[in-house]
């Protein structure tokens, strides 16, 4: 029964999720920040280094749908606990073995862990925290991710520099495992109550999709600001690797303070208000990423201007849009949050091994950050249509 389990301890509930988030996502970024060190061991092309990206997210997407009724079946601390022990089991397997296939096979197995954490606790913060902190705490619990992408921007192309990818990678899978049992103790056991014909749970809303595919041009523009800053600033921009993850540590450590700030700002306005606050995110991401682009003839200052800008806007779009999607379905978050998230982790997919292929190709990232621009202005069109969901 939701609500009961979770009553009552909603900051230790929020902190959980968003260390879980957090660390469920870090084996999609990794290879973005390491990406130096893994192609010259190793020998991959910078597309390769993308696949690895965009698989872990892209089996995210795919297994989003079936994560989201497992989580109602097992409960919320369950799907949690056992997403936490597939990134330690992945971290530490493709640690061991060391090759290009181990990498792959992480990728998948951690990305489809990563689905059940995703569904399990949009279901708990939901639960333990009233209507009224909604966005903020929806927000502060995916935060996580951009603070997790804020230690590893700073510390991973260092690191690199003196270790091996292998001990950064048996680092993360520690931290995963101890990140199962704090979730054991801290995150509430809630399982749907299921209604209507046959036992299946409550319906979505007609035309709920648009979520989806709003998520996906929202996501697929703006990861490579996650999976490619860093070597761009170093390759595009001929600056150092620690000056390029010192940028861009700094970027994902803003936009995540002002996740915050903007969530208090779209609870105030209202349930109403929210996905119109989105549409205008995506409108400033569209510029951040012709700003990036523009970094290739302006220099790096007006690069990191445009990063800052994209790692603000597209964080608070993702917070607000996790509150839009619990306002939208509230009796049915889980299957909610896994619908929109296969529509969001296909859009991960989709961009960052593309955008790599496009560098590769073009031989510059002036056509990759264009198109991601592209895809922005399609995120903020299709958020403008998810408004009317529900309608009618």
């Amino acid at each position: 029964m939701r609500g009961a389990a979770g009553a009552g301890r909603g900051p230790a509930v929020v902190a959980a999720s968003m260390m879980v988030v957090g660390v469920g996502s870090s084996l999609g970024f990794f290879p973005g920040y390491f990406a130096a060190a893994v192609r010259d061991d190793l020998g991959i092309s910078r597309a390769q280094v993308g696949l690895l990206v965009s698989l872990h997210f892209g089996c995210t997407g795919l297994g989003s749908v079936i994560g989201a009724r497992v989580t109602e079946k097992v409960g919320t601390r369950t799907a949690v606990v056992v997403d936490q022990l597939m990134v330690a089991t992945a971290a530490w397997t493709a640690a061991l073995i060391g090759n290009y296939a181990a990498l792959l096979g992480a990728a998948v197995f951690a990305g489809f862990g990563y689905a059940l954490a995703n569904a399990a606790t949009n279901e708990a913060v939901a639960a333990a925290v009233p209507e009224s902190r909604r966005t903020l705490a929806l927000s502060a619990k995916t935060s996580g991710v951009p603070l997790m992408a804020t230690a590893s921007a700073l510390l991973v192309p260092w690191a690199s520099d003196r270790w091996s990818w292998n001990l950064i990678l048996m680092a993360a899978g520690t931290v995963a495992a101890a990140g199962a049992l704090v979730s054991a103790a801290v995150i509430p056991d809630i399982r749907t109550v299921h209604r209507g014909r046959g036992g299946g749970g409550s319906p979505l809303p007609r035309g709920f999709w648009w979520f989806a595919v709003s998520a996906f041009f929202l996501i697929g523009s703006a990861q490579p600001l996650f999976s490619w800053a860093v070597p761009y600033l170093d390759e595009g921009l001929e600056s150092s690797k620690a000056v390029a993850g010192a940028i861009a540590g700094a970027a994902t450590g803003l936009g995540a303070v002002c996740m915050s700030l903007t969530a208090l700002r779209a609870d105030h306005l209202g349930r109403a208000r929210r996905v119109p606050l989105i549409v205008g995110l995506c409108l400033v991401v569209v510029a951040a990423n012709l700003v990036v682009m523009g970094g290739l003839t302006l220099g790096l200052i007006v690069a990191t201007i445009g990063l800052l800008a994209g790692f603000i806007a597209q964080l608070a779009a993702i917070g607000i849009m996790h509150a839009a999607v619990v306002d939208r379905a509230p009796h049915a978050v889980a299957r909610a949050t896994g619908v929109t998230m296969t529509g969001y982790y296909l859009g991960a997919l989709a961009t960052p091994v593309s955008f790599g292929a496009l560098v590769d190709w073009l031989g510059t990232y002036t056509w990759a950050w264009l198109v991601m621009a592209v895809g922005s202005a399609a995120a903020a069109a299709c958020f403008a249509r998810a408004n009317h969901v529900g309608e009618g």
